[in-house]
């Protein structure tokens, strides 16, 4: 869980992602808030939100909220360029009750926060904590709603704090890696490999990548469980790309991962094998986020002890 206030990287790793901008929009993707969300226990009778709508990495957003463990609204929204601030009221009740609130923000715009309407206390932070790395699908992109993206709801099923470090179109890049970001977390989850295919790397670039991007992440955390989640089903597995099939990523990526102490995750074996679970040829849709944050818990608990 981030504070609203508070980037999911440290200034080192946001100048990376600068410094590699000029072929994708890697900053403005590293600034949206991807598994943010604000927690209070609070007696407000009225939840009000606005937002300033800065950059977007989509021409969408969603925002959800949840009451007392339950989702109560979900605010999906196309967004107008000429747009950039928007008031929203989540909710009204009848009485000061207690209640827990959790607002998930959008993961796919940057926004500032102008206004919020709850105070209280905020929510206790679990002490469990898992470290999410990865690309575009691990950021949430084409999966409208926060609450449903699978870091999200792994995090949630396992009670568990967290960053979402995902950023679309990233890859496996050993600079990215920053041992000063304030977080100590017992499980580390890695998510890259596609975009390396799909951007024509050879398999020896890959293999030299992913090798020296373990190697430092097992050095910077050497106490963590680190999973190495090879890439999910997509519907091109039979495409042909410089560094070979889709699949010859993932043994590369399950090699590489043995020989640096971390354990493998198949991700064949998280998102069901069919178009209807994803939004395109690569990203899950809500349903696929919500099937592969299910089952990334559960394998999760099986090959840890947490």
């Amino acid at each position: 869980m981030l504070d609203k206030t508070k980037s999911r990287f440290t200034e080192s790793q946001l100048k990376r992602y600068i410094d590699c901008s000029q072929q994708s929009n890697f900053e403005i993707r590293a600034r949206c808030l991807s598994g943010a969300f604000i927690g209070a226990r609070s007696k407000s009778r009225i939840i009000e939100i606005t937002l300033a709508l800065l950059r977007r990495a989509r021409n969408y957003m969603g925002l959800d909220l949840e009451i007392d463990g339950l989702i109560t609204k979900s605010i999906r929204m196309e967004l107008n360029p000429e747009i950039n601030i928007i008031g929203l009221r989540l909710a009204e009740f009848s009485d000061e009750k207690l209640r827990e609130i959790k607002i998930y923000l959008p993961v796919s715009v940057e926004i500032d926060i102008l206004s919020l309407s709850i105070d209280g206390d905020p929510l206790p932070k679990p002490r469990r904590k898992i470290l999410f790395l990865g690309d575009s699908i691990t950021q949430g992109m084409e999966c409208v709603s926060p609450v449903c993206i699978y870091p999200t709801v792994t995090a949630k099923i396992l009670r568990a704090d967290f960053i979402n470090q995902g950023v679309g179109g990233y890859f496996f890049d050993p600079l990215i890696l920053d041992q000063n970001l304030p977080f100590n977390p017992e499980i580390i989850t890695v998510s890259y490999g596609v975009n390396d295919w799909n951007m024509n790397f050879s398999a020896q670039t890959i293999k030299k990548a992913s090798s020296e991007y373990f190697e430092k992440l097992r050095r910077f955390y050497p106490d963590a469980l680190i999973f190495a989640i090879t890439p999910i089903w997509t519907n091109k597995e039979t495409e042909q790309k410089s560094a070979g099939r889709i699949q010859d990523i993932r043994v590369i990526i399950e090699d590489v991962a043995i020989s640096n102490g971390c354990t493998p995750i198949n991700g064949l074996s998280l998102v069901p094998h069919d178009i209807t679970y994803f939004a395109d040829d690569f990203h899950p849709n809500e349903k696929g986020h919500l099937i592969y944050g299910a089952n990334l818990a559960r394998l999760l608990l099986e090959k840890s002890i947490i």
